[in-house]
């Protein structure tokens, strides 16, 4: 645009503030464009950085195609405003390390430098392959007239800076130096003290000016600047007055989503096997208050009380931003868990290039230490031969990454190149012992590991349930709106998730001491609401692997048996039983209706495991779970469905484990059961008796069905799986008995044949009682790479209020919606899309959601089944 255009923009009225100042500022990003700008030409920069601008502002003024342009044909501007956003923050800090309230213009030069990165990080984590870019944020120094591009002194291991700009100490020293300047890592530096800022974001506890500041803590809890108690801190340190405070929380907040989004512009594949630089670096645990933010963000959630003293009306008492607070912690959070470093990371970067080295005999592994040395380089430089000076620029071995190789006189050779054990006194590479540790680490994901203390897991499972019951609690009130939704319960299911597959102790606390069917309620209410929903596939999913985790858990199927008493908005039938009857009969709603869908086979499955799973355990399933459970089977029984593909056997065979195990361990208490198997007699007889269906007519080649068609030696598999033999027996020893009390007295009545049915024991008719088998979830990469793409395709549609990312590069999930296309088209124009924009469906791109679960979870005893076998007594399974 013209300079009288870039002006119109800037003095619209109604939507900015002082016209000249901003007048200045898009002068000034227009400047950035046209020509080149000195690194010390001080008045620019001031003027660029001492305009107040909003958030809303800087997002109207620099479009997407500005940041992509001054990237591709301006890259040394690219550099120098990155440096002085660096070194605007770095005085911030500075003036706020002092002492004293933060001056007006340095807290303005602040905000701006946040919403800058804010809107510029997002366009320069497009490409991760320009190396230009790679080369400003991650090289020492940066573009360099002298220096070339591969390589460099600081690539080859010599010790620079930290990465916060100091050398090795936290006190109070010189600004970044521009020559050493890793900008990536600066970056995630301050904005991880702009979330601790005194004067900023926080006001501690306790002065901290001089010598009482101390040095900043990376792994250390400092309980003056952590937002709130509950998680890491104990729950009665005093509170924190937040007035003020929490907009620039999130602003901030906001600035390290942007820069943790790099996975949304990668293929799953590329994620996989070269995560962002900015996700190392932030979950590394180098980066300054990494403890202090976990437990603030941790005890932010959990703490929160959306409904508001338990009153109607009561969430009209909270602050609209302490919730927004509350959504944005809740995504961080999500995205700091889910990051797992690609375990068989063993890099060499340099030119663009990965090299993988195959481990010989008598090689061993080796991390790539920066533990004592810190340098502020990327890695360890190769070299040619044993010489420090013989340096291959093209090679560097990450930092935290793993080597293999062999050593040999202080050095280690790696294929034809080598690598010393030490430099300047300080050893960098760390022999890994056999079966260590992960290669790459998240130090996020290790903090949420380790929460043990009872007091915190109550904290964080009563905010769990408390977020999650809003959903159908608002749909359930007298009152209109009495009761509010919160937005951001995809994020908690998620986060639920990684809560009970990370952390052994908290699955334990929880299923073992903790009322798990409180958690039960919202799970079925949002499985069954994202049933017939197509954006919302992914919750759907999401749901149901959280029910199979659980369901593996022996206290959780007993607490079931907890008589239901509360009111649920669910699509079921009346009933009077248990909370187990909740969830036989919601899962039997939603796999009926999955049930015609075969792209549903997968989901089916999974719920199918569920029911089985809990089955053992449960000690009466009331008359409506009866009827609708057989019926489930006489639907799988059937040949169409049978015999549909060569997967779909998987349901019946655990429908009818199911039966077996309510046979074997709870006949006495299931009589409505049990006389509902043998009104359906004929289901189990055929079963056994099963035979292939007659040859169709000759298909159309494209016809699926044509791909795959049942063998003989198929179907003798099938027959093998499906425990019938105590069913068979059970209905051959009864079902006489029941037909000749029915004739010899003339019973009609259902409640005699109840009766008769518990006064008979099955004692020593029965097969001796099979082992109980359960089925979990097991970790692999399809359903964590499943996770990711799901849980970033829900960051991505619920971002549009500020619009960070441009939908037409994002690569890791796929907007569907047509219509919503356009109207994102539309408004990336201007900075305010509309909230339809906030509906955009998306999907994995690698392949569909339900295809993309149905790879992962297709077979269910070889992917992401692990299998319990324990031998119970029916006396053991009662205690």
């Amino acid at each position: 645009p013209g300079a009288s255009s870039w002006r119109s923009r800037a003095r619209t009225p109604g939507r900015m503030g002082n016209s000249d100042s901003h007048a200045a500022f898009a002068d000034g990003v227009k400047r950035l464009l046209d020509g080149d700008v000195a690194e010390d030409e001080r008045a620019f920069w001031s003027t660029l950085f001492t305009a107040p601008m909003s958030a809303e502002d800087i997002f109207e003024i620099v479009s997407p195609d500005h940041v992509r342009q001054l990237r591709s044909t301006r890259p040394r501007n690219l550099q120098a405003l990155l440096r002085r956003i660096v070194l605007e923050m770095a005085e911030v800090c500075k003036a706020a390390d002092a002492g004293g309230s933060l001056p007006a213009p340095l807290h303005t030069s602040a905000n701006t430098s946040v919403r800058l990165l804010t809107r510029l990080v997002p366009f320069l984590l497009e490409d991760k392959e320009d190396q230009v870019l790679t080369t400003i944020l991650w090289k020492p120094g940066g573009l360099q007239d002298d220096t070339p591009f591969e390589g460099g002194a600081a690539a080859a291991g010599q010790p620079t800076t930290n990465g916060s700009g100091k050398s090795g100490s936290n006190d109070e020293a010189e600004l970044p130096r521009a020559d050493t300047m890793i900008v990536g890592h600066e970056i995630l530096y301050h904005i991880n003290r702009f979330l601790f800022l005194p004067g900023y974001t926080i006001k501690p506890r306790i002065a901290m000016v001089g010598k009482e500041r101390g040095p900043v803590p990376t792994h250390r809890v400092d309980d003056r600047v952590v937002w709130k108690g509950g998680v890491g801190v104990a729950s009665q340190i005093s509170n924190m007055p937040a007035a003020g405070f929490t907009g620039t929380r999130i602003e901030v907040l906001r600035c390290v989503l942007a820069c943790l989004s790099g996975p949304l512009f990668q293929t799953a594949e590329d994620y996989q096997r070269d995560p962002s630089n900015w996700l190392l670096r932030f979950t590394s645990g180098d980066v300054a208050h990494t403890a202090n933010l976990f437990c603030s963000l941790m005890s932010t959630v959990f703490t929160y009380d959306p409904v508001g003293w338990g009153l109607p009306y009561g969430s009209l008492f909270s602050r609209e931003l302490e919730e927004e607070l509350v959504d944005i912690a809740l995504q961080v959070l999500c995205v700091f868990v889910d990051f797992n470093p690609e375990q068989e990371q063993n890099s060499s970067v340099g030119a663009g290039n990965v090299v993988y080295v195959k481990m010989e005999d008598g090689d061993a592994e080796y991390l790539v230490d920066n533990s004592e040395l810190q340098a502020a380089s990327h890695g360890l430089g190769y070299r040619r031969s044993m010489r420090l000076d013989d340096v291959d620029t093209a090679r560097t071995a990450l930092w935290g990454s793993v080597v293999r190789g062999r050593e040999e006189n202080g050095w280690v050779s790696v294929g034809s190149r080598y690598l010393p054990l030490e430099l300047h006194g300080k050893r960098v590479l760390t022999l890994r012992r056999s079966g260590g540790g992960p290669k790459g680490r998240n130090v996020y994901r290790y903090m949420l590991q380790n929460i043990q203390r009872d007091v915190e897991i109550d904290l964080i499972f009563a905010g769990v349930v408390r977020m999650l019951s809003t959903v159908y609690k608002a749909n359930q009130t007298l009152l209109p709106n009495a009761v509010r939704s919160v937005h951001y319960f995809q994020e908690a299911l998620v986060l639920l998730w990684h809560l009970l597959t990370l952390n052994s102790g908290f699955t334990k606390r929880v299923v073992e001491d903790l009322d798990t069917n409180a958690v039960v309620l919202p799970i079925l209410y949002l499985l069954q609401q994202s049933q017939n929903a197509p954006h919302l596939v992914g919750l759907l999913h999401t749901a149901s692997f959280v029910l199979l985790v659980l369901s593996s858990e022996r206290s959780f199927s007993v607490r079931l048996n907890k008589r239901f008493e509360g009111k649920i908005p669910l699509r079921i039938p009346a009933f009077q039983g248990s909370h187990a009857d909740l969830v036989a009969l919601t899962l039997h709603q939603v796999i009926s209706e999955s049930l015609p869908q075969q792209q549903n086979d997968a989901l089916v499955e999974m719920l199918l495991t569920v029911l089985c799973n809990i089955s053992p355990y449960i000690k009466v399933f009331a008359p409506e779970s009866c009827l609708k459970l057989l019926g489930l089977i006489e639907r799988c029984a059937r040949p169409g469905y049978l015999f549909r593909s060569a997967f779909t056997h998987h349901g019946l065979v655990f429908l009818v484990e199911m039966i077996n195990n309510i046979v074997q361990y709870q006949f006495e208490g299931n009589a409505m059961l049990i006389y509902s198997v043998l009104r359906q007699k004929e289901v189990f007889q055929n079963l056994a008796e099963l035979k292939l269906p007659a040859p169709k007519a000759e298909q159309k080649l494209d016809d699926e069905a044509a791909h795959w068609a049942p063998t003989a030696e198929w179907l003798e598999t099938v027959k093998t799986k499906l425990p019938l033999q105590a069913i068979l027996c059970f209905i051959e020893f009864m079902a006489p008995k029941l037909e000749g009390l029915c004739k010899m007295n003339d019973v009609t009545d259902q409640d005699e044949v109840l009766a008769f049915l518990r006064n008979t024991t099955m004692v020593g008719i029965l097969p001796v009682p099979h082992p109980i088998v359960i089925r979990t979830y097991q970790a692999s990469s399809y359903t964590s790479m499943w996770f990711t793409s799901y849980l970033w395709g829900v960051i991505f549609t619920r971002s549009q209020k500020l619009p960070l990312y441009d939908w037409k590069k994002v690569r890791l999930v796929m907007i569907t919606s047509e219509a919503c296309i356009r109207e994102a088209d539309v408004n990336w124009q201007g900075a305010f899309p509309p909230q339809r924009a906030g509906k955009l469906a998306t999907r994995c791109r690698e392949a569909d959601v339900v295809a993309s679960a149905a790879a992962a979870l297709r077979s269910v005893g070889r992917i992401f089944v692990r299998r319990h076998v324990m031998w119970l007594t029916p006396q053991a399974l009662h205690r």
